[in-house]
């Protein structure tokens, strides 16, 4: 018993260890493009998604669709809170995918990082950065990525557009072993206000394998006899 005692009380008096400092900006960003180059994104998957558009104009849609390779079959499901019983049905061939953390998160080759700190969630740390591309840019740019410190891949991207003043963010997180869009959202000036639209992803899944079919068209059917 007193030997117990013992090891209790040193356990008690023993000083708690000292947190771990945390990695330099530059480790970090070491981090992020080692993650990058090491990502697998799903080449096969399912996601529904909702679209919301206010501003000058109001709408509201949630889609299904499913993927394979650069084949997308897009079913909309339901359009301004009326679902329909027969689902519009778009194939896509050759379509890239827009929301892939390789398509949006910006690389340390085409950007310079500078960092303006942590953000804290708890016990969660993720790393922001304001980046800015090293060549001029048409179109798109990065703005800024939150990096995720466990992971060390974006939490959350923001883009920027001359034109219409477009700006916007998606933001990521891990859907089975996989990092995947989360969200989008972005607004732009257009003829008579501003435009706002949101994304919203969920039920992702990752078969191995979708039919054949699920690419096809549907056919008509065929023409009934007259009695």
């Amino acid at each position: 018993m007193i030997a117990i005692l013992a090891a209790a009380a040193a356990l008690v008096a023993a000083p708690s260890p000292s947190p771990s400092p945390p990695p330099s900006p530059i480790v970090v960003v070491a981090k992020y493009r080692a993650a990058l180059k090491a990502l697998h994104e799903p080449s096969v998957f399912t996601v529904e998604y909702t679209l919301v558009q206010t501003g000058t104009r109001t709408l509201e849609q949630s889609h299904r669709i499913f993927r394979s390779g650069a084949d997308e079959r897009d079913e909309t499901l339901a359009v301004n809170g009326t679902r329909s019983t027969s689902p519009v049905v778009r194939i896509f061939r050759r379509r890239p995918y827009r929301y892939t953390v390789t398509a949006l998160a910006p690389k340390p080759a085409d950007y310079d990082f500078a960092y303006v700190g942590p953000h804290r969630d708890g016990k969660h740390v993720d790393y922001v950065f304001a980046v800015s591309p090293k060549k001029p840019k048409r179109g798109i740019t990065f703005t800024q990525v939150s990096i995720d410190g466990v992971s060390f891949l974006p939490e959350w991207v923001a883009f920027a557009a001359d034109q219409h003043a477009a700006r916007g963010i998606v933001t990521f997180g891990k859907s089975d072993r996989y990092w995947v869009a989360r969200s989008a959202a972005a607004q732009a000036g257009v003829p008579g206000g501003v435009a706002h639209e949101r994304l919203a992803f969920a039920k992702w899944r990752f078969p191995k394998t979708l039919p054949r079919s699920t690419f096809e068209a549907a056919r008509p059917l065929p023409p009934i006899p007259p009695a």
